[in-house]
Parts: structure tokens; sequence; C-alpha cells
């Protein structure tokens, strides 16, 4: 299920609200997330940076936003960090895997030369290594390294509603990375979805295209029944 760029999706049945600002081209999915610590996960290539911002002024007040946090460190997911932190003022922090950092903090992006662009440097806040707990709107997430489809990779659970903000570690139906850019590893990727698998997700917000707001942790066996068949 494919939906037009930008279309907002708002769950009232959450304990907080979330809403997913669909990816066009190559941005991924920017999801906001309203409550006591108002949160953007993944902010695009920065390319419709207009679109981005007269979406987001229409949800919630930008100058209330507290942190950016970034699900790893290719271009179509971190390229509109500083415009988004320009936009928004100077309280927001960014937070991101350590290895992810490196990359957006010395603006070194292999994707973003593919395309012709360039990613501008930008402080990271905070670096996670995996394991630790951060508030997004009004629930307490785990962050979990993921790594394979970059060595930067990152999803966050939130136990409390059962939801996974998962990057581009796996899709709906069955999908999941690539793993053929620098730093990628198909065995690694596998390893980080079966590890996915074991949790109780019931809805999957992925870095690109569809969301799942039932029994994702089925699309999440797909998945990993999907990659290990291609080893």
């Amino acid at each position: 299920m494919f939906r037009q760029p930008y279309e907002e999706i708002r769950h009232p049945f959450f304990p907080m609200n979330i809403h997913c600002l669909y990816g066009r081209q190559y941005d991924s999915n920017i999801y906001l997330i309203e409550g006591e610590n108002p949160t953007i996960i993944d902010t695009g290539t920065g390319q419709f940076h207009s679109s981005v911002l007269k979406q987001l002024a229409t949800i919630m007040d930008p100058s209330i936003i507290q942190q950016i946090v970034i699900t790893h460190e290719h271009f179509d997911h971190c390229g509109g960090i500083s415009r988004l932190k320009e936009a928004i003022g100077p309280q927001v922090q960014v937070f991101t895997h350590r290895f992810a950092a490196q990359k957006i903090e010395s603006g070194e992006s292999d994707f973003a030369l593919m395309l012709g662009c360039t990613l501008t440097k930008t402080a990271v806040d905070t670096k996670f290594i995996g394991g630790e707990k951060i508030i997004i709107g009004n629930e307490e997430y785990s962050v979990m390294y993921t790594p394979g489809h970059s060595p930067g990779s990152i999803c966050l659970y939130g136990p409390k509603s059962k939801t996974l903000f998962s990057g581009d570690t796996v899709f709906a139906y069955g999908s999941f990375g690539r793993t053929d850019f620098p730093g990628g590893s198909t065995q690694q990727l596998i390893e980080s979805i079966r590890t996915l698998s074991t949790y109780d997700v019931q809805k999957l917000y992925p870095g690109h295209e569809s969301i799942i707001e039932g029994d994702a942790n089925n699309h999440i066996k797909m998945s990993l029944t999907n990659i290990q068949q291609m080893v």
C-alpha cells in the first residue's frame, strides 16, 4: 500500500499521537510524535524542506520539539538535520548511534554523493551504543542496535504500545533493507531481524513505504524468512 507524498496519519488510540510524513523520491518517511517529549524521527534528505516545515507547522509548534532521532546514517534519513535544527531552534537535540554520528558529524555520505548532494556537518548530542532508554512522546522506548543495512542502524521499541520504529532494518510485507551499500552485511541484518522477531510488535513504522497497524510481528517474521532464503 503506497500513499501520496507527506500524507499525514494520526492515531488517536495510541498513548501519544504519531504522524507520518511519507517520503517522496529518495526521502525517508518522517515521523512526528506529540506528547510530553515531542520528537522527530528521521528527516529525509532536506530536498523538500519547505514542504516538510509547512506540514510540521500544521501538526505542532516547531519550537516545542525537543529531539531529533536518526535511525541511521544514510543521506535519505539524515540529510535534513541541519535545516530542521535551524528552523526548530537551539533547544532541539540530535540522537543517533555512535557509528552514524561519525558520518553525520564529518559530513561523509556516499549516498549523498550518488545523488549529487552534500551532507552538512551536524553535531550529534547523544551517541547511542544500543540498550539505552529514551522518552519519545509519552512513552519510554528501548534503543536497539540493529546493524546490517548500515553500521549505525538502530530501531526504537516501545513495549507499552508495542510499537517499533524500524528505520531501514525491516519493512512491511516481508521486505528488509539493502545490504549492498558500503558497510552493509547480510549476515548482520539476518541477526538483527531475528532479534526483532522475538519482540511483541503490533505497530510497525518503517523508514519507507507502508506502516502496519496490527500484528506487525508477522511481517517481521516474513522478512526473516525472506532474507534467510538469500544465503
